[in-house]
């Protein structure tokens, strides 16, 4: 090749080094969908076009960086202060102050930088981390407003880039064991420092990065992850994370906050992830009356009101092989009881006397319920609990008088009432499917007599050994007996056999 030749080449060479592109927009944009990295590369080679195509589905948005050779150091620094803001700690940023400022040191005892050169700088970053302590606990959205107004603001972001890149080259001169064998062309610490960390406008490698990772962030627990869009082998883009590590090489910080930039071929912009779904809060007031009771049996307490009992639970059809129990007087059709589900009330506050079927007072027998009964919440304060009692039509009985017991039914079930003694023959068989319960002769006769002569004395021993006998001392009601001569007259109720 003739001279002429390789002086046109190293023309162009040079010219393509010192060429500076037209640069347009803010120094850091708006935050914009992902899917405009895949559309900017849509007609470009296969592999960047398949990479671009799966970045959305891991990074929902970017945040663009004006290419003006800063971009790297402009958008670790942005990022610094984006996550403290996020993580929404005042003093956290009150500490980062008095940080940034114990690192003169460092800049002037190693970095061998006068005060004078940097003292400015300090004081912007100083100064925005003041602000954004300031504005945070009152305005979050304001905090934020100011950070991307300040970055943007030539003198200042520029200010705090260089403030950054001094802090760089001071902490590669403090260790330069650490780093030495990453430089390259045998220019030593000295040079690299001078050749490409201190220099305006000079784009950030890999160990620059490294370098202001590792005296930014994380001494505060901050992790990085840098994202290369290049033309390595695969579909997908592939990354790399710097963090805070122990002694032994494991994370110092898991879970902590982490930082995502975008690199492609000279340039950085930094990256976000879908933020993840806060859990739902249950709202504090909507549980402020709920109330749990565990019970054995069953303490609650129906109330009976004055409403057509229509389909009534088949559950009832078990009452009429209650010893005892019979159809005393019932009611007209007009007359009805509602059964009321458990489930639809709140239960007593602790367990308390139950409903007795023949006193209008709580009596102090438990009914028997089922032990696996679940706890009922109730989101509303629950209705005033009505006094113990049976609200009914049917007139008031004396205390110390044995009450019979008396049911609501329908006219349609059970045998009907007759004013006559009932034949053998008309009793129901105990195989018969109406009825499980036979009833004795003289219940009915009872039963008969029920309008005219008062209530019935029950004188069966079941009925006289239970609670429900007044005579019982169980009963809340308890009235002894007391011999009257009448007693002496009434007829034996039933014979043995002689057979």
């Amino acid at each position: 090749m003739s001279a002429n030749n390789m002086s046109d080449l190293d023309a162009q060479e040079a010219l393509a080094r010192e060429y500076n592109p037209t640069l347009e927009g803010p120094l850091v944009g708006e935050i914009r969908s992902s899917l405009a990295i895949a559309v900017e590369y849509a007609k470009a080679d296969p592999i960047y076009v398949a990479k671009t195509a799966a970045l959305p589905q891991k990074y929902s948005s970017y945040r663009p960086i004006l290419g003006d050779g800063n971009c790297g150091w402009r958008a670790a620094g942005f990022s610094y202060f984006e996550t403290l803001l996020r993580l929404g700690d005042a003093e956290q940023l009150e500490e980062e102050v008095a940080r940034m400022t114990s690192l003169d040191n460092l800049l002037t005892n190693v970095g061998g930088f006068s005060s004078y050169i940097f003292e400015d700088m300090v004081e912007e970053t100083t100064g925005l981390l003041r602000d954004l302590a300031r504005l945070m606990p009152t305005s979050s959205s304001a905090a934020s407003d100011l950070l991307q107004e300040r970055f943007n603001n030539p003198e200042v972001s520029n200010a705090i880039v260089y403030h950054f890149r001094l802090l760089a080259s001071a902490r590669i001169a403090q260790q330069p064991d650490l780093y030495q064998a990453y430089i390259t062309d045998d220019i030593g610490v000295d040079g690299y420092r001078k050749g490409w960390l201190e220099p305006v406008n000079q784009e950030i490698d890999h160990l620059g990065m490294t370098l202001l990772i590792d005296v930014l962030l994380k001494p505060i627990g901050f992790a990085v992850e840098i994202v290369y869009l290049d033309r390595s082998e695969g579909t997908q883009v592939n990354s790399h994370i710097v963090q805070p590590e122990d002694a032994n090489g494991n994370p110092a910080n898991p879970g902590g906050p982490m930082i995502h930039l975008l690199y492609r071929p000279s340039h950085y912009d930094i990256l976000y992830k879908e933020a993840p779904p806060l859990p739902a809060i249950p709202n504090p007031a909507q549980y402020a009356n709920v109330q749990i009771h565990r019970v054995a049996s069953l303490p609650h307490q129906h109330v009976i009101q004055n409403t057509p009992m229509a389909g009534y639970p088949s559950e009832i059809d078990s009452l009429f092989s209650i010893p005892g129990f019979t159809l005393l007087q019932p009611s007209p059709r007009d007359l009805p009881g509602q059964f009321q589900s458990p489930i639809e009330h709140a239960y007593a506050a602790s367990p308390g006397p139950s409903i007795s079927p023949i006193s209008a007072e709580a009596s102090s027998a438990n009914t028997p319920s089922s032990t696996g009964m679940s706890s009922v919440f109730s989101s509303q304060p629950p209705p005033p609990l009505p006094k113990p009692g049976v609200t009914s039509s049917h007139q008031q009985f004396p205390q110390g008088s044995a009450l019979p017991v008396q049911s609501h039914l329908p006219p349609s079930r059970g045998p009907p009432l007759k004013t006559q003694p009932i034949l053998p023959s008309e009793l129901p068989s105990r195989g018969s499917a109406a009825s499980t319960f036979r009833p004795s002769k003289y219940e009915w006769e009872a039963a008969a007599d029920w309008g005219s002569d008062g209530p019935v004395q029950f004188l069966t021993s079941t009925f006289k050994n239970s609670h429900y006998n007044t005579a019982h001392y169980n009963n809340p009601n308890f009235q002894p007996e007391e011999w009257t001569p009448d007693m002496d007259e009434l007829p034996s109720t039933r014979k043995r056999s002689s057979g």
